[in-house]
């Protein structure tokens, strides 16, 4: 019973380090969409023009998104946030609806160099014809590049060591149950049985609880990660997103990973105790 709570552990954990990694990487992806440089045209580029640049810019390695933003609609997001957060728009009733220039915001694949591809992509913007002004947004930029850099060191420091915990774990249950195991093949090397034989049962008994134990865990991991994920993203403030599982690939690897690794465990584990031939 103690051995099948280990394996339920060392799955489990595993299993929710490795969840709580692709989880945190999509945020990171997620505040990565965000815009990286913003191109200002000057006031005799058409739309049509406007357009092509869109066309060409989407078509640009590294570039995720690229959207086209008229004067129009740049004087309406300023008027929605400044009624969101003063509650008045008087200040802005006198603004042409030609106040802003027609821009392009673009939104690059999120990576921990995204502060040099922005400053990189900006300064090839700049020679453009129709440009008057481009803003990299270092400062926005550098801070997410490191926050990306960061979230993936500490996800994958995270897993390692979760697994590394629970794999300790699982081999102080077999070597305290060690001195049961050797008792019980002594028996059955006075009874006859080969020193092969002998091991066998605690061979079987291992591989059969690293099957229940994983099983255990994958499951439990089905059905307990997802309202997991969404109660920390509402703690978090952040938008619901997917949450992330593991395949059936995976799933079926772990079922097959457990009961070989119980198998060896109970091998191992068995020989210490001098058995000796009848």
């Amino acid at each position: 019973m103690a051995s099948m709570g280990a394996f339920l552990l060392l799955f489990l954990i595993g299993g929710t380090a490795v969840l709580a990694n692709r989880a945190t990487r999509g945020w990171l992806d997620t505040v990565g969409q965000g815009v990286n440089v913003l191109v200002f045209l000057n006031d005799e580029t058409t739309t049509d023009q406007a357009e092509q640049m869109v066309a060409l810019l989407r078509r640009t390695p590294g570039v995720a998104q690229v959207q086209q933003v008229e004067p129009a609609q740049a004087l309406a997001r300023l008027r929605d946030a400044e009624l969101r957060s003063s509650g008045s728009t008087a200040w802005m009733d006198d603004l042409d609806p030609g106040y802003f220039p027609r821009s392009l915001e673009l939104a690059l694949t999120p990576t921990s160099d995204v502060s040099q591809r922005s400053a990189q992509l900006a300064e090839r913007l700049r020679s453009l014809p129709g440009v008057v002004y481009v803003d990299a947004m270092s400062d926005g930029v550098a801070r997410l590049g490191a926050w990306i850099q960061f979230g993936q060191r500490l996800g994958w420091v995270v897993v390692f060591a979760l697994i590394a915990a629970a794999t300790l774990f699982l081999i102080g249950m077999v070597v305290r149950g060690r001195e049961t195991r050797c008792q019980d093949a002594q028996i059955l090397l006075m009874l006859g049985e080969t020193k092969k034989l002998a091991r066998m049962p605690s061979n079987v008994l291992l591989a059969a609880a690293g099957l229940v134990g994983a099983s255990l865990g994958l499951l439990t991991l089905r059905l307990a990660w997802p309202p997991a994920l969404a109660s920390v993203e509402r703690w978090l403030g952040l938008v619901p997103s997917v949450p992330p599982s593991l395949g059936l690939g995976e799933s079926a690897l772990c079922l097959v990973l457990a009961p070989a690794l119980g198998w060896v465990s109970g091998y191992l584990s068995t020989p210490v105790c001098d058995l000796a031939d009848a």
